[in-house]
């Protein structure tokens, strides 16, 4: 049954289809901002642009704030340069570098020219810093204040700001040199006296990150810390800029996606998958892997024709061993892989958890690998023992998951210690090494428990 988004969905492309402006605009009128950013995030292009030209100039900046940014950099592109500079001067600055940090450079120029200086000063500052990095994340919007500053001068400060952080928690105590010294969360101020000294009242052990610390190990921090706002400073600690939840999740969403997408081999962003040429550029690779994967498993089979030939029957269980050990071997290197990501697997826990997960492999192997080797049994040919036909299927299976339960493990950890992306070359290596030694396991065990050269 359709969800009530799909359903939506639905209406909006037959209206846009159909070419109904009135009932659209209608239409659009009973949905929120972020509610229409999810709809154009579905919709190409051009159909983005008609609706958007539908919805009243005062909400159009909102909208392509809460789009996905790749989206609405595309959607952005489309807009002619004082439309498109008009809606970036509405977007927060650091909402506004995200997603013209997708455009090409022309279009990037052309609507920086339409900008008050001052503004494109700032986003051009924002856009040196790397994309994936605390720099390019952070918002230059934030509350400072000196040591020696009251409650009530801090209040002030906030009250007369003429451009208010779009989410403002803490107000940050600098020295004279912009560096760094203390924090007062909003909450503090409110509850001290007016002539208290934000000295006396703030917390001087601040949590910060460089400009070029990695978007990943911001998210990991304000998880382990549990913070709502990061403040980003220099090699100075001199602050620049401040890093707010809104964005982590951000972050913490997109590398949880990037991780999925590059184990299944079908790029780094959802935006590889939209068109054709994109989606071929980043799969082929994978898939030359596995057809050479596949194709050494087959020769390193080859060897066994006589085997299979005497014992046809063996040649039927083939798949679900190889499969079994696949299924278990990816179980295994995904936990790992998101462990790595997350920070949950260190260096005391490693031999642990291979352990842990080796065991898992053998437990479940024997357990699995009994129950088909019953089934095994039922269709021995007569020249072929039935009770060594389910012990060899049986005891292949196992042996065939332990391996892939080992191998799952290991992989992502050795290729981490080599500093080399587990997500991106462990679902190669893992399902073609599962196949070849699993494979090769069953059909050694074959050969020697029912005596057939």
């Amino acid at each position: 049954m359709p969800t009530m988004r799909t359903r939506k969905i639905r209406i909006l492309h037959a209206l846009l289809r159909a070419g109904d402006k009135r009932r659209l605009r209608r239409a659009l009128e009973r949905l929120d901002d972020v509610e229409i950013a999810q709809q154009l995030d579905n919709l190409e292009t051009d159909d983005q642009l008609a609706a958007l030209r539908l919805v009243p100039a005062s909400r159009r900046a909102e909208i392509i704030g809460a789009m996905r940014y790749e989206s609405a950099a595309g959607l952005v592109a489309a807009l002619a340069p004082e439309e498109a500079a008009s809606v970036v001067d509405d977007l927060d600055a650091d909402d506004a570098v995200d997603i013209l940090g997708y455009l090409p450079e022309g279009a990037l120029s052309a609507i920086l020219k339409q900008l008050d200086r001052e503004d494109a000063d700032e986003i051009e500052d924002l856009l040196a810093y790397d994309e994936e990095t605390a720099g390019g994340r952070m918002s230059p919007q934030f509350f400072s204040c000196f040591p020696e500053a009251t409650v009530r001068d801090a209040l002030e400060v906030i009250q007369a700001s003429e451009e208010t952080p779009e989410n403002a928690f803490y107000v940050y105590v600098c020295d004279e040199d912009d560096r760094l010294v203390g924090v007062c969360s909003l909450r503090m101020l409110v509850i001290s006296r007016p002539e208290q000294p934000l000295r006396d009242i703030m917390l001087t052990e601040v949590t910060a990150v460089a400009a070029d610390t990695d978007q990943e190990d911001v998210a990991e921090m304000v998880s382990r810390y549990d913070l709502v706002a990061v403040p980003v400073v220099d090699d100075q600690r001199r602050l620049i800029g401040v890093i707010d939840v809104d964005d982590v999740v951000d972050v913490i969403r997109e590398e949880a996606t990037e991780d999925i997408l590059k184990m299944a081999g079908a790029g780094e962003d959802l935006a590889d998958a939209r068109s054709f040429t994109g989606a071929l550029r980043v799969r082929w690779r994978w898939l030359m892997a596995a057809a050479v994967g596949g194709t050494l498993a087959a020769l390193s089979l080859s060897g066994f024709d006589g085997i299979l030939a005497t014992a046809p029957e063996l040649a039927f269980f083939m798949p679900v061993v190889a499969a079994m050990g696949g299924n278990i071997g990816i179980q295994s290197s995904t936990i790992v892989v998101r462990g790595l990501a997350v920070g949950y697997i260190e260096a005391d826990r490693v031999r642990r958890l291979v352990v842990r997960e080796v065991s898992l492999g053998v437990v479940m192997g024997l357990l699995f690998g009994t129950l088909i080797g019953l089934v095994s049994m039922g269709v021995a040919e007569p020249s072929t023992d039935p009770l060594r036909l389910g012990v060899v299927v049986a005891l292949g299976t196992a042996g065939s998951m332990t391996i892939a339960a080992a191998v799952g493990t290991s992989t992502p950890l050795i290729l981490d210690r080599l500093d080399i992306d587990p997500a991106v070359a462990t679902g190669p290596f893992v399902t073609t090494s599962v196949d070849i030694a699993g494979l090769l396991f069953y059909f050694w065990l074959a050969s020697r428990l029912l005596g057939l050269a």
